[in-house]
């Protein structure tokens, strides 16, 4: 199919302008509709109050529901009957003629008219709203139990944090001292080191000695390096307060590469979680240092003993 627009030349203006008008073609339908709703709506407010209508009732009929009856009218009393007069002599005196009194009218009894009885309505009572009063708790009881134990709470873990800084000065302090054996015994084997090369061997005596003194001094150093890697392992833990009386003794029996080969808990505790921890820390220190070459024992026995916070050989 053939488009319509085939050899019509579009510039841009003409193309936008065009576009544009076919955008806003929708713009009368709309604005017809919206006219014509809001005339709808106008007429359904407003024309009911214009054109007048008529009532649907011409009049009114006012209806009593309860009507009393008339009071019945009394008969009226009969006439007494005439008498003719007879011929009175002159010399007689007549006396006056009474008439008899009329017979009493019996009134009738008018039907009391008795009233609905109201729909029945709940009684209104004139006492006041009785409405439930809270009394309020007293909490400051509880109040002052909750502070004192807050209190107590706060003063224990201050004594704790006491105890444990002193624990780990005493740590600390033991570390030093072990510290400064280690090197003295450092700086005396190598002194002895100098003295023995310094020195010609003269006799055998001598010699043996001063062999003596290096085993001494290798064996007090390997004591040192086996003293740190244990007492790096003996910590307690805070979940409660330990009696600084706790003391066990453990004999190690260690061979050259470092294994514990036996242990013997030579004194226990009164506290079965303190020897516990004890032989745990043996457990997680293992394996020990190796021994040195200058050492000729095979196996030696070394006894530690454990306090709380403290450890001694």
């Amino acid at each position: 199919m053939d488009d319509p627009l085939d050899g019509i030349g579009f510039n841009d203006r003409e193309f936008f302008e065009e576009q544009r008008s076919a955008d806003w073609r929708w713009l009368l339908p709309v604005s017809l509709a919206i006219a014509v709703h809001v005339a709808f709506f106008a007429g359904a407010l407003y024309l009911p109050g214009i054109i007048r209508h008529r009532p649907l009732l011409d009049e009114v009929v006012t209806v009593d529901l309860v009507s009393l009856p008339e009071p019945a009218k009394a008969p009226p009393a009969p006439s007494p009957p005439v008498r003719k007069a007879e011929p009175v002599a002159p010399k007689k005196t007549t006396r006056p003629v009474i008439p008899p009194e009329p017979a009493p009218v019996a009134a009738t009894p008018v039907p009391e008219v008795k009233p609905e009885p109201a729909a029945s309505a709940r009684p209104v009572s004139i006492r006041p709203l009785k409405r439930k009063i809270r009394k309020a708790r007293d909490t400051r009881l509880a109040e002052e139990k909750e502070r004192q134990r807050l209190a107590r709470e706060a003063r224990e873990r201050q004594r704790r944090e006491a105890v444990r800084r002193q624990e780990l000065a005493r740590a600390r302090e033991a570390e030093r001292k072990a510290e400064e054996a280690r090197r003295r015994a450092v700086a005396e084997l190598a002194a002895l080191i100098r003295t023995s090369d310094a020195a010609a061997p003269s006799t055998r005596r001598n010699s043996s000695s001063g062999g003596r003194q290096v085993r001494s001094i290798v064996f007090k150093q390997y004591l040192s390096a086996l003293y740190d890697r244990v007492h790096s392992y003996w910590v307690l833990p805070e979940m409660r307060q330990w009696d600084p009386g706790l003391e066990a003794v453990v004999v190690l029996t260690i061979g050259r590469d470092g294994t514990v080969l036996r242990t013997t808990m030579e004194k226990r505790s009164r506290d079965p979680f303190f020897d516990r921890f004890v032989m745990k820390t043996i457990q997680n220190a293992s394996p020990m240092p190796r021994f040195s070459k200058l050492m000729p024992d095979k196996t030696i026995e070394v006894g530690l003993r454990f306090r709380p916070g403290e450890l001694s050989m």
